[in-house]
């Protein structure tokens, strides 16, 4: 384990609970006074299946490379983004010039049963229905963390935290010749409204696309997603469907809504909150249908994040090909953030500032 922060030791917990032995290097540790060892501190004979890369995301390409130095065959996970903008190429170069090695990318929600169970729900009841909308939403206030210095991604803005999560979702309820065009297109500057912030790069954004199918009518895609609430008045304010609707003890927001026909599917992703405000149990989801007929809902137990290291343990380790790299996601968020620092984009209302930020990022 390559980084012990936040994501760092919930990948720990959940290998450890798969049977794996588990040991951490972190270039960066906290405690001056007992410092994790660095890759470098490791025996040169001490054999390692798996390299687990949780440090932020401008650490990426550097430890698979000392990694890859070390061990020209290497197995790694990486925590998304797999890097930042511009790094690529050099991270593709880095796997072309290691042909034995192999690389996955952390990419939970590709893995998530609840959006597939979704689909198949809507095949079930509404099978003579176009899809006209999907729409996907996933917020949580990140200023107290982001005041603490946990993850500040100063590349990507508010694309580098929640955004990838929900492209895959996005992927798992398109064609996949539709989301190929979603993910190598635009944006177009007039598609999305950024909040832009001088010391977070970007805060909030809102994006309305629409997209045509090759069996079908054009589809609208909104993806809505902000790291500092969605009370916060900036120019890039929460979408009426992207609002809690009762009382909840936690700020994250993680939604996708159907629309085909007369029928709406509205899939809630962990966590999840009855009317009272209590929350269902952790890795809970909540699918619900309203249509003609009235209404109807289903819960689905699934932790996305253990079925994504269960996959990627087996790519690794298995007998399969070699993984491709994928980095059409991160191209389109590089597109994305590259919108937010624009000058000619629509200028920004004034909007709440972020909690204090830490001295060093």
């Amino acid at each position: 384990m390559i980084g012990h922060g936040v994501a760092g030791r919930l990948h720990r917990q959940l290998l450890e609970g798969m049977g794996l032995s588990v040991s951490v290097v972190d270039p960066a540790a906290p405690d001056p006074d007992s410092p994790a060892p660095t890759i470098d501190d490791l025996p040169a004979d001490r054999p390692v299946d798996v390299w687990s890369v949780c440090t932020p995301t401008a650490g990426h390409v550097q430890a698979v490379a000392a990694v890859l130095d070390r061990d020209p065959e290497a197995r790694l996970l990486v925590e998304k983004p797999a890097c930042r903008s511009w790094e690529g190429p050099e991270l593709s170069a880095l796997l072309d010039t290691h042909e034995r090695a192999r690389l996955v990318v952390m990419n939970q929600y590709a893995h998530a049963k609840a959006p597939a169970i979704l689909e198949a729900v809507r095949a079930e009841f509404a099978p003579r229905h176009s899809v006209r909308a999907i729409r996907v939403a996933f917020c949580k206030d990140r200023r107290e963390d982001i005041a603490a210095g946990r993850f500040i991604d100063l590349d990507y803005g508010v694309f580098g935290y929640e955004w990838l999560h929900m492209l895959a979702v996005l992927g798992g309820l398109l064609p996949a010749p539709a989301f190929h065009r979603h993910l190598s297109a635009g944006p177009a500057p007039h598609t999305v409204r950024i909040a832009r912030d001088p010391r977070l790069a970007s805060t909030a954004a809102h994006e309305t696309t629409t997209l045509s199918t090759a069996d079908g009518p054009a589809v609208e895609i909104e993806l809505y997603s902000t790291i500092v609430g969605p009370d916060a008045p900036h120019a890039a304010p929460a979408p009426a469907w992207a609002r809690r609707t009762g009382p909840a003890s936690d700020s994250r927001l993680r939604l996708a809504r159907v629309e085909a026909g007369p029928f709406l599917l509205t899939l809630e992703l962990d966590p999840v909150f009855l009317p009272n405000g209590t929350r269902l149990p952790r890795n809970t989801h909540r699918l619900t249908l309203d249509g003609p007929a009235g209404h109807r809902e289903w819960l689905v137990p699934d932790s996305p994040m253990d079925n994504a290291l269960r996959h990627a343990i087996a790519t690794l380790l298995g007998p399969g090909p070699r993984p491709a790299l994928d980095l059409r996601p991160l191209g389109r968020i590089g597109r994305l953030a590259a919108l937010a620092a624009r000058t000619d984009t629509p200028a920004d209302a004034p909007h709440s500032a972020p909690a204090a930020l830490p001295t060093r990022l």
